[in-house]
């Protein structure tokens, strides 16, 4: 819980920044690309995240990074106080709700759609839309597939669970048979 506080606060100061100076989508496109380039490798993650490596060392990997993929001074500057702060841990939480916090002002949600088999892409849109028109905001569904759930789906929207899943539909049948309801 305290992470995502942190995430929370960092997220929501360099969103404040990137409104004032007009580039929300800029920092969003900026800080997903260092998340990316993050993910791709777990030597570099880990060596930028460990608290044991000398700061100097991690900025002039940072400043190496900054030089081949351009990043704006402001996100630079952001990614040297996570440094300073020993927040680079928290890089790939501050990205997601950034990225909220971008959605939420552009009136989009998005929802993490579980189901059963792959949906085509004609079910994605029927689905997306019925969240869409429940939610009153725009909807775009990111999906899993989870053969446990015996058919249906389980969508997520920003917390709020629909379970219209198979699984669960024979589990409250089972409580109601064995009177647990």
């Amino acid at each position: 819980m305290k992470s995502e506080m942190i995430a929370r606060r960092y997220a929501n100061a360099l969103y404040e920044l990137a409104r004032e100076e007009h580039c929300e989508q800029r920092f969003a496109d900026e800080l997903g690309l260092v998340v990316a380039i993050l993910a791709e490798s777990a030597e570099l993650r880990d060596f930028m995240q460990s608290p044991l490596n000398a700061l100097p060392v991690k900025k002039s990997i940072l400043a190496d990074i900054e030089a081949r993929v351009s990043l704006s001074a402001y996100l630079v500057n952001f990614l040297n106080i996570l440094l300073d702060k020993d927040r680079f841990a928290q890089l790939g939480e501050i990205f997601e709700v950034y990225s909220e916090l971008l959605d939420d002002a552009a009136g989009k949600l998005r929802a993490k759609v579980t189901s059963a088999v792959a949906l085509s892409l004609e079910q994605e849109a029927k689905l997306a839309a019925a969240l869409s028109k429940a939610s009153g905001k725009q909807v775009a569904i990111e999906t899993a597939v989870d053969p446990t759930l015996i058919g249906g789906v389980v969508a997520d929207v920003q917390g709020m669970i629909y379970d219209g899943s198979v699984r669960t539909q024979i589990a409250r049948l089972k409580m109601g048979l064995k009177g647990e309801i």
